[in-house]
């Protein structure tokens, strides 16, 4: 058994929020005599959130620590936990380390209590940490695990099922569709039958949106006249629109939302990556972190829009369901993947930076 982990923390402040790799610094530290409930697991993949950066500047995540809340997949090679057995390849909430010690009684960190259902479910306190079924873990890589049925891809799908119904006349606008969850959702509503519309920065990335995810066009917003060039694509209106960016771009799409229609909102991209983020409300409410401002919800009440917005975990108590749908599309070959993998733990500082800095597609993951 490993005597120590290896762990990157947060060791020195940002400048101009402008996060790089001198930002992380590397220890080792020895790893805990293992507790009863308790299992020792060898994380395997972790996925970086947009809002790593805001977690490391609004105090979440502390000098001197490292990132906790992540969404990992780790195998577990020792446990005294009565629901992780040995050889398990589970999802759970791990820092950058590639090593770490879980237990069943967990909270989860950064996010509200899992519901009682949800905890029936997963045998854990946490609505993040569970083992994967084994036929799970035979059908699809580590990858795939923590992106299709992970939070991005249960995401789109509830996120579809609740705002929905999707029907094929539906014309439906996705922000966000070069994304983790807007990629899947661009492609559940094309599966659907639905007329679908993605958005993307340049014609490179255009051209990547219609080609990988088979959707019917593409709006480069960064070409100007975003409305102009959403009058052609929509000339019936929007019925449906799929909205991970908030700000400007969210202003400017419901504009074109039709009476009844519907918004389903799932992050504020647009703050995110945002080079000088605005500083933070007192107490934002969730809408107001997504992005939906007061125009929008003007507009909203004045055409009867149905809106949701919620964080996943709320439908997490009916996730072996969605697993079960969404391996059926990928088995079918209607739903692909959309993975950006970095390999190598001692390319996690590089990667999260980048992911700020340059374009990309889908998930990003760093493999151990």
């Amino acid at each position: 058994m490993p005597e120590k982990l290896r762990r990157w923390i947060y060791s020195r402040p940002m400048v101009d929020n402008i996060l790089g790799p001198e930002q992380f610094e590397l220890r080792e530290v020895p790893i805990p005599e293992l507790l009863q409930e308790q299992a020792l697991v060898r994380v395997k993949l972790v996925n970086i959130h947009s809002g790593t950066r805001a977690r490391m500047t609004n105090g979440m995540t502390k000098l001197g620590d490292t990132d906790k809340s992540n969404y990992a997949c780790a195998e577990v090679i020792q446990s005294r936990d009565r629901t992780f057995k040995e050889g398990d390849v589970i999802a759970c909430q791990a820092g950058w380390q590639d090593y770490q010690i879980v237990s069943s009684e967990d909270a989860c960190v950064g996010y509200g209590p899992a519901s009682d259902l949800t905890k029936a479910l997963n045998g854990t306190n946490s609505q993040w940490n569970y083992v994967f079924r084994p036929a799970m873990v035979k059908m699809w890589s580590t990858e795939v695990l923590m992106e299709m049925f992970g939070t991005s891809g249960m995401t789109a799908y509830f996120g579809l099922r609740e705002c929905g119904p999707l029907i094929p006349r539906d014309n439906v606008a996705v922000a966000g569709t070069t994304g983790s969850v807007g990629s899947i959702a661009a492609q559940l509503a094309r599966i659907a039958g639905c007329h679908v519309v993605g958005f993307g920065g340049g014609p490179e990335r255009c051209q990547w949106v219609v080609d990988t995810l088979g959707i019917d066009k593409c709006i480069d917003y960064r070409a100007g006249d975003l409305a102009g060039q959403l009058e052609s694509a929509f000339p019936e209106g929007i019925d449906f629109f799929s909205d991970g960016i908030g700000g400007a771009m969210t202003e400017t799409v419901i504009s074109f939302v039709n009476q009844n229609g519907r918004l389903f909102s799932y992050g504020g991209a647009a703050a995110y990556y945002a080079d000088k983020p605005d500083a933070p409300q007192q107490r934002p409410s969730l809408r107001q972190a997504f992005g939906i401002s007061e125009y929008v919800e003007a507009v909203l009440k004045k055409r009867n829009i149905k809106s949701e917005c919620w964080i996943v975990d709320a439908f997490y108590h009916e996730r072996l369901r969605a697993e079960d749908d969404l391996s059926r599309h990928l088995r079918s070959g209607a739903l692909k993947p959309v993975n950006n993998v970095v390999e190598g733990f001692e390319n996690l500082p590089g990667a999260v930076a980048g992911l700020y800095a340059n374009s990309r597609s889908g998930k990003l993951q760093v493999r151990f």
